[in-house]
């Protein structure tokens, strides 16, 4: 239903654009932060007028790649001898078909078909370390993981195996005289890999484990025991060591990007029910200008409204539901017209903007390009301006174009946290990911990694760098990786009331944010092998 609760007032509608891919942006354009949960109540949201002049374009949204399967005739018998040629050229004419189509779209769910599948099965990933051209995709061959990084013989057999079975599907296939066509992917791509073959081929090329993935699943296991009978979840409690600032819409919304992350939806999964509640949750507070988060307040409803809307926009991407695509296209309006004349956002529409509040926001608007949806290309390029005035060379408080490092504002010097989460907004706004400001950045939090020590636990920095570095790749990943995959899990409580949590004792924002705060962070840095296909990839799948 919607609210009455007073919202932000903002200005008349600006007409939507459908606009081309988001533009890259060439070499030449180059206070503490704000939690996701800001302690400081003190700076409190005005009471605004209702926004009623929002319009929203309907627009179909797009089509996924859908192969197209060729068999040329052929009366001869196979020459091979083995026993899946014989099986097939032995099976009703029906029955090849079928397999043939489900052995295709086994092989494209692991592989963005990009070349001629060759000799061995590789991981297009776009994430190389070459300094070639842009267009030029890197791999990782299967065949190589135990060159590469450090996994086990047992998961690199696995691999091998399905390596090996894959390619003998391949090579039926090519003496079948079949030829496979693919139409143009989308961006839609990006969100297929949370879940079957793909999920479990990233997880071992990025270097996650079983353990990696026992930690998610106990900490989805404790989210889950904390969600409130109308479907929404606290940053309170009832566990212990809450929030002391209450969001609801926030910590619904967070509590449904850690379950969605594993592949969960309203439609499917193990979490189906838990997501439904929330999304009905979510839904029920929204009102007709895509507001969700009347129900915050102060400073936290810019955070609650920009988490909400990435979990709208993921769920309609990840499942197609075409009831969700009015409110996602109202959350992605609200946003747009709320941006403020300096390119970001911050805790009032229209006024001004720091680096913290335009990271949800950046991330609100990737994820509904994700989606299929149009998205202004003059917002997103819009980011780029604030960002210019927030970029720095370490220790500086004034803007430097070819600097490695954010500010949380204009005025401020860099800051670890700010810097992970802007060199995360230049590359989901089109920078490339060998741009040597990136590679930099990415070099520089590679050497800062997660720590055990009480005094040095930041869960906002570690999920920022965690989706910068795994986007970019090459050897800050696996450097960051080496330390994540073991420390992150080993800080996860292992018994009692709050088995499968992690504590937010030590963290600047834990006061803030409590326990389930730290916990969706610690799961949502844990799952980012798989939760999004690289930027890098996205970019070019277009």
């Amino acid at each position: 239903m919607n609210q009455q609760n007073p919202k932000p007032n903002l200005p008349p509608t600006v007409p939507s654009v459908s606009p081309p891919s988001v533009p890259g942006r060439s070499a030449s354009r180059s206070s503490p932060p704000s939690p996701a949960f800001p302690p400081d109540s003190s700076q409190s949201s005005a009471k605004t007028k209702s926004l009623n002049q929002f319009t929203v374009s309907k627009k179909e949204p797009k089509q996924a790649a859908i192969p197209v399967v060729q068999l040329a005739d052929s009366d001869d018998s196979p020459k091979n001898e083995g026993w899946l040629s014989r099986f097939f050229w032995q099976m009703p004419s029906w029955l090849t078909s079928a397999l043939l189509h489900v052995s295709v779209v086994l092989i494209l769910a692991l592989i963005p078909v990009r070349e001629e599948i060759k000799n061995s099965l590789s991981l297009i990933l776009g994430l190389g370390e070459s300094s070639g051209s842009e267009e030029e995709l890197s791999t990782f061959d299967l065949s190589d993981l135990s060159n590469d990084m450090d996994v086990s013989e047992e998961e690199v057999k696995d691999l091998s195996t399905l390596t090996t079975e894959m390619e003998s599907m391949v090579e039926d296939l090519s003496n079948m005289n079949a030829t496979v066509e693919l139409a143009p992917m989308t961006i839609k791509t990006s969100l297929s890999s949370r879940s079957g073959l793909m999920k479990d081929a990233l997880l071992k090329a990025y270097g996650g484990t079983d353990n990696t993935e026992r930690a998610v699943a106990m900490g989805l296991e404790w989210i889950k025991k904390q969600q409130a009978k109308d479907g929404s979840w606290s940053l309170a409690g009832p566990y212990s060591e809450g929030g002391v600032n209450e969001n609801r819409p926030a910590a619904t919304a967070m509590s449904l990007m850690a379950f969605m992350g594993a592949g969960n939806t309203h439609k499917v999964g193990t979490y189906q029910t838990n997501v439904a509640r929330g999304l009905e949750y979510l839904l029920s507070i929204q009102d007709d200008d895509g507001f969700f988060a009347a129900k915050a307040t102060g400073i936290q409803r810019t955070y609650a409204q920009a988490q909400a809307s990435i979990a709208v926009c993921e769920l309609y991407g990840m499942t197609g539901d075409e009831s969700l695509r009015a409110p996602a296209e109202r959350a992605v309006q609200w946003a747009i017209q709320a941006q403020s004349d300096s390119g970001g956002w911050r805790y009032q529409p229209r006024q001004d903007s720091d680096t913290s509040v335009t990271g949800w926001y950046v991330m609100a608007l990737t994820s509904a390009r994700m989606a299929g949806m149009d998205i202004e290309s003059d917002a997103l390029e819009n980011v780029h301006k604030f960002l210019d005035s927030v970029q720095r060379n370490t220790g500086e408080n004034r803007p430097n174009p070819n600097g490695d490092k954010y500010a949380y504002t204009a005025a401020s010097r860099d800051k670890d946290s700010m810097t992970a989460e802007g060199i995360l907004c230049r590359m989901y706004l089109g920078w490339s990911t060998t741009d040597k400001r990136i590679v930099r950045g990415c070099d520089y939090l590679a050497s800062h990694p997660i720590s055990s020590e009480l005094n040095n636990r930041d869960y906002y920095y570690w999920y920022y760098a965690t989706n910068s570095l795994h986007h970019a790749g090459g050897a800050a990943w696996f450097k960051w990786n080496e330390v994540m995959r073991d420390t992150l899990p080993s800080l996860q409580i292992q018994a009692g009331r709050e088995r499968g949590s992690w504590p937010p004792q030590g963290d600047p924002h834990g006061d803030a944010g409590g326990r389930l705060y730290s916990t969706v962070l610690a799961i949502l840095c844990l799952e980012a092998y798989y939760r999004h296909m690289p930027l890098s990839e996205m970019a070019k799948a277009e």
